[in-house]
């Protein structure tokens, strides 16, 4: 054992030679750091409790344990291996004096399986009422309360697959979805979004920057709108359509309020021909402006004083027809089982992201799981639902998709793939297509941005000696210089201190330095630290770094705060008021600035340089992206793709080509029973609803 390896802490098995084996099985992996002492301590206390013996066993149930630190729902226990568990480790191995010795995992995987279904702490036959903490399904073992939600949330989804909701017009939604969507060659998968919006219980808008999800959804609010209203018109005792935005974070919620009143004025002369005869576009507009988004915690009612549960579950819903949640890619599993629980059977609930993006900082991948087979090459419907859309809105698909019997989840999902952020020829664009290729190709993205003649939007710039170069630095410098002209020069004749400050935030905000490291020269905060060295020394008139807040200083939020309206991920600027006081200067509505004494921020960091993690949602007309200098487990396709579809004119990647194209070829694996239970070959509507 290397002499840096910690020791495991005591055990309390009463046995001493059952004590002395899993302490023997357990050091090895406790002192590579594959688990932490919790890990260690709750299968240690169980098997005391429970009189398992089997220093396997717990072994298996301490890895289930420490799963969803890692982000995964469970463990595959025939396919754990050392890559897998010891992230943190991979980098320092070459400079270790003694190499680590590869962990001791049990020989014979299946035999490990079959003893570990024998424990009298796991339940191997998936028992709802059942009180042993762990469950094996197949070879998967969970933590109960994670399998309570995979199996709770398919439920809910699979039921969810097979609703129909009646059109009350279909006269009406088919001339609306013409007159809101205009012709395209071949399918028009975002009138299609549309009609599954609006025919469907459960709808997923899986689309990359730029493709229209949330104009989408705009236009699946106003035909479930006209839909109510005109029902309305002859039956006043219809309630009114009751609507619930919500999306991940306070900003990700702010951003949607933003996208559905972009250009609302043209957006409503379009929208006339979808309204039903009596009602106007004034009363559109109410509808539409009147929305509030807020984040799923809020829309759930959070109680911190019970923070695992909400008011709103399954026996008290929340009280909205339609639920639409945006940026669903960020949402973890725990909070997508209870989402999915407490929004009524009986009410819409449609998602957005981006399947491709880097998925929730914590536990599972539930947008791409919910994806699954689905893609932007080809489409698959089943067949009563191709013709529920020819009868119903208008649009025949019978020639154009994959047929399939019974509804499932294809009949709910569609994956949109026309990006009109990207003009022909973007290097942007042609990196992320590359991609989004079946399976990603690698050596096409790679070669984006290492030939700037052909896409001059797009360049490589490789680092020094492991730390940021001269080029890199130079294009920091010129990336934040105008922002920071712009505040210290003060307002312009006739601009008022909020027109001053709301140009300052939008110069900020059209460069940013997104890195995939916190820690390190190339992390956050070397990153961070440099970037006030280099304007430091840029000689910026009237730039000055003092005390703990300064004048220009970016500010990122990290905890949400109702109190002061503040929410993680919101971005603001170091001012000074008309008193020459420090405030920081956070984008409102309109155009408009809201203010917060420095004081009164909630948990934050200076933001030059965010995690990419962070930046998911964001746009900037030039992003810039660190890789890390050596090899990264955290390095995938999709870390790589989400911080590059950030920029919408320009991006700069720092780092080296080789491995960029290793990062591409390495996806985020993380252990999941949904995809199968959703997408499997047993999947059935009979197989829920018998239960």
């Amino acid at each position: 054992m290397n002499a840096r390896q910690p020791t495991l802490p005591p055990l309390t098995l009463t046995d001493s030679g059952a004590r002395e084996e899993l302490r023997s099985l357990l050091q090895p992996f406790y002192g590579a750091g594959a688990l932490a002492s919790v890990d260690v301590h709750v299968a240690d206390q169980l098997g005391r409790l429970a009189g398992e013996r089997d220093a396997g066993v717990l072994l298996a149930l301490a890895f289930a344990v420490r799963a969803p630190r890692h982000g995964h729902i469970c463990v595959d226990l025939r396919l754990l291996k050392d890559e897998d568990v010891l992230p943190e480790q991979l980098k320092q191995v070459e400079e270790a004096e003694e190499p680590l010795a590869p962990l001791p995992w049990p020989e014979d995987r299946i035999a490990w399986e079959a003893r570990v279904a024998q424990s009298p702490l796991v339940d191997a036959e998936g028992r709802p009422d059942s009180a042993r903490p762990f469950v094996l399904d197949g070879r998967l073992l969970y933590t109960r309360r994670y399998w309570h939600y995979q199996h709770r949330l398919a439920k809910v989804l699979i039921r969810r697959f097979g609703e129909r909701c009646d059109v009350a017009d279909p006269a009406l939604l088919k001339t609306g979805l013409g007159g809101l969507f205009d012709a395209v060659e071949g399918v028009d998968r975002q009138k299609l979004g549309a009609a599954m919006a609006v025919q469907r219980g459960f709808c997923v808008i899986s689309g990359g920057p730029g493709t229209g999800k949330t104009y989408t959804v705009r236009n699946v609010l106003t035909l479930l709108w006209a839909q109510n209203t005109a029902r309305r018109l002859v039956d006043d005792s219809v309630p009114t359509l009751r609507v619930a935005l919500a999306a991940p974070t306070g900003k990700a919620a702010a951003r949607m309020k933003e996208a559905i009143g972009d250009k609302l004025d043209e957006f409503l002369i379009r929208a006339q021909t979808a309204l039903p005869t009596g009602a106007t576009v004034d009363d559109l507009s109410v509808f539409l402006t009147d929305l509030q988004p807020s984040t799923l915690h809020r829309l759930l009612r959070w109680n911190p004083a019970n923070p695992t549960r909400f008011r709103h579950d399954e026996q008290d819903p929340v009280p909205y027809d339609v639920v639409v949640v945006d940026e669903a890619s960020m949402v973890d599993f725990a909070l997508m089982a209870k989402l999915a629980l407490g929004v009524s059977p009986d009410a819409r609930l449609i998602l957005l992201g981006d399947r491709h993006q880097l998925a929730s900082v914590e536990a599972g991948t539930v947008l791409a799981d919910l994806c699954g087979s689905s893609t932007a090459q080809g489409l698959r419907l089943s067949s009563e639902f191709v013709a529920e859309l020819a009868a119903t809105s208008g649009i025949d698909l019978s020639a154009d998709v994959a047929h399939t019997e019974g509804a499932g989840p294809w009949d709910c999902i569609v994956q949109l793939n026309r990006s009109l952020r990207f003009k022909e020829g973007s290097g942007i664009g042609t990196f992320a297509k590359a991609c989004l290729s079946i399976d990603g190709d690698a050596a096409a993205a790679v070669s984006v941005p290492t030939d700037p003649s052909r896409f001059p939007d797009t360049q490589l710039l490789a680092h020094t000696d492991g730390a940021l170069s001269k080029a890199a630095k130079d294009e920091i410098t010129a990336g934040y210089r105008p922002y920071l002209e712009r505040l210290l020069a003060g307002p312009r004749t006739g601009e008022s201190p909020v027109e001053h400050h709301a140009a300052v935030l939008k110069a900020f905000d059209t460069f940013r330095v997104l890195c995939a490291h916190r820690r390190g020269a190339l992390g956050v905060a070397g990153v961070n630290k440099e970037t006030v060295h280099l304007l430091e020394v840029a000689r910026i008139r009237g730039f000055r770094v003092r005390g703990v807040f300064w004048p220009g200083m970016p500010v990122l939020v990290r905890r949400n705060d109702y109190v002061v309206g503040r929410f993680n991920g919101d971005v603001g600027v170091v001012v000074k008021d008309a008193d020459g006081e420090l405030t920081v200067a956070f984008p409102g509505e309109d155009d408009r600035v809201e203010y917060l004494a420095p004081s009164r921020l909630p948990e934050h960091q200076m933001v030059f340089a965010m995690t990419i993690h962070k930046s998911q949602g964001s746009e900037f007309e030039h992003a810039m992206v660190v890789l890390p200098g050596r090899p990264s487990p955290i390095l995938t396709r999709e870390l790589v793709y989400t911080g590059v579809t950030r920029a919408k004119l320009r991006m700069t990647m720092l780092g080296d080509p080789e491995l960029l194209g290793a990062a591409l070829k390495r996806t985020v694996r993380r252990a999941s029973g949904l995809r199968e239970e959703l997408w499997g070959p047993g999947v059935s509507l009979a197989t829920i609803k018998g239960e």
